[in-house]
């Protein structure tokens, strides 16, 4: 059986990201897939300190809760991150475990160990602005954080202009969602 891991970037508990994540998951789970949330506020981990060891062994040295996710992310099918805009960026949190991510991108760039098996990746994201780019600085990083796992980004799934709760969200951001596990569970 294929396997969806679903990361929840968020800054709160109970958010937005959180429901819409769980409505795509839920949609992959009946599309013979299994699912599992990760939710980086149930984990204690650092940012990168830039010690630069990975470039020496593709390993980042730092051991805590991230240690066991690197394993947990290769041995799945297709991952989607759902996050919130912060500041036309991702939230805080969110970034340091991206940032840690910098041990994959040393195995492939300056090591030239090329992940197993290429796999798939989405995005969700809802922002409280209409701004134009508003999604910029939250795409291009969850991009080369797939890039270096030898995962292609589908195309994103971003609501604007949202900043009620999320029992509020409306029924076609929940819908949508779920259209979009659906997507990428028959993609892998």
């Amino acid at each position: 059986m294929k396997k969806i891991i679903g990361i929840v970037g968020s800054g709160r508990r109970n958010s937005n990201s959180e429901r819409l994540l769980e409505a795509a998951l839920n949609s992959a789970a009946k599309h013979h897939c299994t699912t599992e949330i990760i939710d980086i506020l149930d984990m204690n981990f650092s940012g990168c300190n830039e010690c630069n060891e990975c470039l020496k062994t593709g390993r980042c040295i730092i051991k805590d809760d991230l240690t066991q996710i690197y394993d947990r992310l290769a041995s799945a099918d297709g991952i989607i991150i759902s996050a919130p805009v912060y500041f036309y960026s991702l939230p805080g949190q969110l970034k340091l475990f991206v940032d840690r991510f910098q041990a994959l991108w040393a195995r492939r760039y300056i090591l030239g160990i090329e992940p197993e098996r290429e796999r798939i990746g989405g995005l969700i994201s809802i922002a409280g602005s209409k701004g134009k780019r508003v999604f910029d600085g939250v795409i291009l990083p969850i991009k080369y954080f797939f890039i270096v796992q030898g995962v292609k980004l589908i195309e994103p799934l971003l609501f604007r202009e949202w900043n009620g709760n999320p029992e509020d969200l409306p029924d076609n951001f929940v819908n949508l969602s779920a259209e979009y596990g659906e997507k990428l569970a028959r993609m892998i």
